[in-house]
């Protein structure tokens, strides 16, 4: 089956009525795969919290500290306040207490950016039993290693916008996702195995073709969904793992009300000034035939080079575009920080998508990214209120594009 048609096979899946058996009153309903629960960071001062959602500086400590055996983990790259303790300095002690424990700990981050941010990179791989390991995906791909995610034991996982940086997890408005169980844990597994491999410059793995879902899944408290794995780059996909941009265009493609996009920023042009028209083609299909759509994005898409397509956006009937500027912390400048920094999309409040991609060819096309499709309203409606949240915040402002906006800040 074509990429495409996996994302139509499940929402046709959680559409159908149940299957009965021949003379039984009821066929058995389908094996539950586990458990998940969307996981916010939210800036501090803010009013941007939703207080039933747990937040990630409190999520990835437990999650780290119930490791026995393993702890794999894939991120953009690795950056702790160095003038004062921080939520992500507790992060970082549950990794030393997991490996002083026994816990076999691996770590791979972007080649690129470790020119930058070195420290704890190397601090973590001379933890005993550890290892880290530098993934070149310029070298590889053409782009960066922009993933972010780990998996616990091989039974729990968490993905989302959240870079393991200390200002995400208290200055940054972020959207990620907990896993418990052992098959999606073990499909996001398969992609850490395959770039662990080309770190190593050692052959891929290879065998049967990944499972990728959709697996039926719990949303505490509220329901039942079903969840698939995708990801980028399409040269760079375990057997088994589809490339989500196809399946992201068919969400967008499948909205017959209203479409919710919060994004950090929106630039469908590339560095070398050509168009990326595949997900903005499908935006504006999705207005001219009526559907609603309203974008978030951060005060980052003021920049100049960026305005005009955001205010290109603005123009066309059904769509409304804000963006958001969260206050400044009292306590001081925090650079790049203070802003929307998550990546998801509400489709008619029944489906959804939740990656780690910024809305770019390269983030889909040359750069390692993780998605997540959702088709159920449990997940949908919870994105929903994450959405409006901030929609309706004293933060947001509705793009004119008639105005000439200021660019912030965003350095010291």
């Amino acid at each position: 089956m074509s990429s495409n048609g996996s994302f139509i096979a499940l929402m046709l899946i959680l559409a159908a009525p149940p299957v009965l058996a021949a003379d039984s009153p009821a066929a058995d309903p389908p094996l539950l795969h586990g458990n998940i629960r969307l996981v916010e960071s939210v800036p501090v001062e803010t009013v941007l919290d939703l207080p039933d959602l747990p937040d990630a500086r409190d999520v990835w400590p437990v999650l780290i500290a119930g490791a026995r055996s393993t702890l794999d983990i894939e991120v953009f790259y690795i950056s702790a306040d160095p003038a004062a303790p921080d939520a992500l300095d507790v992060v970082l002690a549950e990794v030393a207490a997991a490996a002083e424990r026994g816990v076999r700990v691996r770590l791979l981050t972007d080649a690129g950016f470790y020119r930058t941010y070195p420290q704890w990179v190397d601090e973590i791989g001379a933890l005993p039993g550890a290892e880290s390991r530098l993934l070149d995906a310029r070298a590889a791909w053409g782009g960066v290693q922009h993933a972010k995610f780990f998996v616990v034991d091989g039974r729990a996982a968490f993905v989302g916008s959240q870079n393991w940086d200390w200002r995400s997890l208290d200055h940054i408005h972020e959207l990620g996702v907990r896993i418990d169980g052992p098959e999606p844990a073990r499909a996001i597994l398969s992609i850490f195995e395959w770039d662990w491999a080309l770190a190593g410059d050692e052959a891929p793995p290879r065998g049967a073709p990944v499972n990728a879902g959709p697996w039926r899944m719990s949303v505490r408290g509220r329901g039942e969904v079903l969840m698939s794995l995708a990801a980028s780059p399409p040269a760079g996909l375990p057997a088994g793992i589809p490339h989500d941009e196809p399946l992201l265009v068919d969400l967008i493609d499948g909205a017959q009300r209203e479409l919710r996009l919060h994004l950090l920023s929106y630039n469908p042009s590339d560095r070398e000034g050509r168009y990326y028209e595949t997900l903005e083609n499908a935006l504006r299909r999705a207005a001219a035939r009526g559907v609603q759509v309203r974008i978030i994005l951060s005060n980052w898409s003021k920049r100049k080079y960026m305005q005009p397509y955001a205010k290109s956006l603005a123009v066309l009937d059904n769509v409304e575009v804000r963006f958001t500027d969260i206050p400044p912390w009292s306590s001081g400048f925090v650079s790049f920080a203070r802003v929307e920094h998550p990546k998801y999309l509400v489709k008619d409040g029944d489906a959804a998508w939740l990656g780690t991609a910024n809305w770019g060819r390269s983030y889909f096309h040359t750069s390692r990214n993780l998605s997540f499709f959702f088709a159920g309203e449990a997940v949908a409606a919870d994105m929903a209120r994450f959405f409006d949240n901030s929609w309706n915040s004293p933060y947001a402002e509705t793009v004119d594009p008639g105005k000439d906006y200021t660019p912030p800040r965003r350095e010291e």
